[in-house]
């Protein structure tokens, strides 16, 4: 079986399925739906667990799943060249941004967050273009500077004038690993990419599992069931299954293109904040959204 050829039944759907412009861009779209749900559903995590767990949770299994899926349909181990880049990608996507968002969560909303999660594209955008030679034109980077500013500004007056170290982590890994999964992912496929990036660190989910289980064993219990289920849905949805659809759709719109969409990432968590965590939207919050959803059609028009 060819690497490059028979990713997986997943992959090939997607592939299959997306001959046109409507697909592919639902794809990257169903994706960002999913990743708007993780500031809310990583709230409600932390009701019951600590930073630590739900970092290493979503890792251990996203990681046994992976393992099941390369297994199942017998993926044979990728190049050495491909290794170390999801070996990067992996460091970023699988331990450093979850930890980076649930040590954000602890100070900002997830209203807040999630408006300011919509610079990911910028950072992606920009490692593509230095890492990968992804070509875009300058309306694009003056249209990504606009939208930079927007949240450089919403950040310091949503942090007492003080932007937190672990807010610029959280785009900066979630860049780093975007733009390498979506380089990898035209060779090995969307869903490859991602299951690989967990096997990889799976040893390390194991250990740091284990070792954050010590201080969080006694909440699985019915009494915070809700923050149970939030988890599986992080370890599931946010850190397996959005990225096939995400780095599918990076691999046939192109990684920039495809980051674009996330910009309107700060409509969905507004509307899924106030829908499970009962979020009181505020002018400037909403102002920001629309400011931020206009910056994505200044670049949807520059490219």
């Amino acid at each position: 079986m060819s690497i490059y050829t028979e990713p997986s039944l997943l992959t090939q759907h997607s592939h299959d399925d997306t001959q046109g412009p409507v697909p592919l861009w639902f794809h990257g779209l169903l994706a960002v739906i999913i990743f708007s749900l993780t500031a809310p559903f990583t709230v409600l995590a932390l009701e019951a667990f600590t930073p630590g767990f739900i970092a290493a949770m979503r890792a251990f299994i996203a990681g046994v799943g992976s393992i099941f899926v390369v297994w199942w349909f017998k993926w044979p181990i990728p190049k050495p060249k491909e290794l170390a880049w999801l070996a990067v990608g992996g460091a970023a996507m699988v331990f450093v941004f979850p930890y980076s968002m649930a040590v954000t969560l602890q100070h900002w909303q997830a209203s807040e967050t999630g408006i300011f999660l919509a610079g990911i594209p910028f950072f992606t955008a920009l490692v593509a273009a230095s890492l990968f030679k992804e070509k875009t034109s300058k309306q694009f980077w003056l249209s990504m500077t606009f939208g930079t500013q927007l949240l450089i500004l919403f950040a310091y007056s949503q942090s007492s004038g003080v932007i937190p170290l672990h807010s610029i982590v959280l785009l900066v890994s979630a860049g780093l690993g975007y733009a390498i999964g979506g380089h990898v992912a035209k060779r090995l496929g969307g869903f490859q990419t991602i299951c690989w990036m967990m096997v990889l660190y799976f040893p390390l989910s194991v250990f740091t599992f284990g070792y954050t289980s010590l201080e969080n064993a006694e909440n699985f219990s019915g009494d915070h069931l809700v923050g149970i289920l939030a988890l599986l849905y992080l370890a599931v949805m946010s850190q397996w299954i959005g990225f096939h659809f995400w780095f599918g759709s990076m691999t046939k719109i192109g990684i920039a293109k495809t980051g674009q969409l996330q910009l309107l990432q700060p409509f969905f968590t507004l509307l899924f904040a106030v829908l499970f965590l009962g979020s009181v939207l505020t002018w400037v919050q909403v102002t920001f959204a629309i400011l931020v959803t206009l910056s994505v059609i200044m670049l949807r028009k520059s490219t």
